[in-house]
Parts: structure tokens; C-alpha cells; sequence
């Protein structure tokens, strides 16, 4: 599942419209919804500021983050990405 579709998942679980979680993370709406449908990828700038707004560990939506710009890099495959986790997860 793309890093969008997890933002938006949650988002509609907390009952939050795109309107209220833009707010919060102070995008605009039509960026939002671009990130959530997987036209643009999420900036680093925002994780921290998504974390908070989903009640989220940053170190989760960190994750994500790294886990898009791996697969931006061409690392797609699902051992290599299992592998950048369990790094990510020993190393913090």
C-alpha cells in the first residue's frame, strides 16, 4: 500500500476530512489529496507534521517516507524493502 493510501486510510478512520488534516499539517487541500492518490510523493517536511496530525509515532511515518524514496530509487522488490526495514527498525 502507497504512503498515500496509508495517510488517507487512517484519515478516514479518525473521521477527518482532507479540509481538516491539510489544515493541520498547513498544505493545501488539492496537495493532499494529490499525495493521498499517489500523484505526489510526501516531503519529508510534512512527516513530522503528519505524524502528529494522525496521532502517529513519527518513527512510523518515517518509515513510509523511506520506504517511498527506496522504491523511487528502483529498490521495489519486497526483500529489499523487508530488508531496509528491519535496518530501519535496529537502528533507531
Amino acid at each position: 500500500m502507497s504512503i498515500g493510501l496509508k495517510i488517507k486510510k487512517i484519515r478516514v478512520d479518525l473521521g477527518l476530512s482532507v479540509k481538516t488534516l491539510s489544515s493541520q499539517i498547513r498544505s493545501s487541500r488539492s496537495y493532499l489529496t494529490l499525495i493521498e492518490n499517489g500523484n505526489r510523493p510526501l516531503p519529508k517536511r510534512l512527516v513530522e507534521k503528519v505524524a502528529k496530525a494522525l496521532k502517529l509515532p513519527k518513527k512510523t511515518v518515517y518509515e513510509w517516507y523511506l520506504e517511498q524514496e527506496f522504491k523511487k530509487m528502483g529498490f521495489t522488490d519486497k526483500r529489499s524493502l523487508q530488508l531496509i526495514q528491519k535496518f530501519l527498525r535496529e537502528s533507531v
